[in-house]
C-alpha cells in the first residue's frame, strides 16, 4: 500500500464498489490498490487513503479513511468539503467520495 510514512490532507467517507478486476471475496482492507482518483467534475484529483477501522468496512458502505492528495493546491482551490464526489480506479467509476474535514 502506499499509504505508509504518508501526510494526509483530510479526513473523509468512502464509499466503494468492488472493482470488476477483484475477487468476489475481496473487502477493501484487502485491496492492495490504494491509488484512486477524486472527479470533482472539471478535474480528476489522485488520492490515497488509509482506511481508519480496516476490519469493518465492506464494499457499498460508508467508511472513514484519511485522504492525501498529490496535487493539494488545486484540490483546495477547487473541492468543497461535505460533497460528494465520484470515485475512479483507472477509468472505472468505483463509488463516491465525501471529505469530512481538513488534517492541516
Amino acid at each position: 500500500m502506499l499509504s505508509e510514512n504518508r501526510k494526509y490532507h483530510f479526513s473523509g467517507e468512502l464509499t466503494l464498489n468492488r472493482s470488476r478486476v477483484l475477487g468476489e471475496q475481496t473487502q477493501p482492507k484487502d485491496d492492495e490498490v490504494n491509488w484512486l482518483f477524486l472527479n470533482s467534475g472539471e478535474q480528476q484529483f489522485s488520492f490515497v487513503y488509509k482506511i481508519e477501522s480496516p476490519f469493518g468496512t465492506k464494499y457499498n458502505e460508508p467508511f472513514k479513511a484519511n485522504l492525501a492528495f498529490t496535487m493539494i493546491e488545486a484540490v483546495t482551490k477547487t473541492v468543497e468539503l461535505n460533497q460528494t464526489y465520484q470515485v475512479l480506479r483507472g477509468q472505472e467509476i468505483v463509488g463516491t467520495i465525501r471529505l469530512i474535514k481538513s488534517l492541516e
